[in-house]
């Protein structure tokens, strides 16, 4: 049986950036996590160990927004997933970091489609 802690947990925006990053990535449908190439109209799909690049965390009055852009896989139906994906980011947020859901926003920006072939 485990005993509360009294006390503040705080939780860097970086933190919380690699968390949803992760949990993205463990999505069905995710190929990657993308980054918007500056000044070109071209995304690059970042490698495991650069996962933030393609998450951005913003914490306004209201709660906490997590924009992922990510990379589909080509086929896959991308509102199925898109909800699957938001839901596990959501809940991972909420076990690990504590996170409560309701101050949560979290929006998904589907950047590219490949095969994974």
């Amino acid at each position: 049986m485990t005993e509360p802690i009294a006390g503040t947990l705080s939780v860097s925006n970086e933190v919380i950036a690699d968390i949803a990053g992760y949990a993205a990535m463990s999505c069905y449908g995710v190929v990657g996590m993308a980054e918007q190439m500056q000044g070109a109209e071209s995304v690059r799909l970042l490698p495991g160990q650069r996962l933030r690049k393609g998450v951005l965390v913003t914490t306004t009055e209201s709660g906490l927004t997590v924009d992922l852009h990510v990379v589909l896989e080509a086929g896959v139906n991308m509102r199925s997933v898109s909800d699957n994906l938001s839901s596990s980011v959501a809940f991972t947020l909420s076990e690990i970091a504590q996170i409560d859901p309701a101050s949560l926003k979290i929006a998904i920006h589907i950047d590219g489609m490949k095969s994974r072939f």
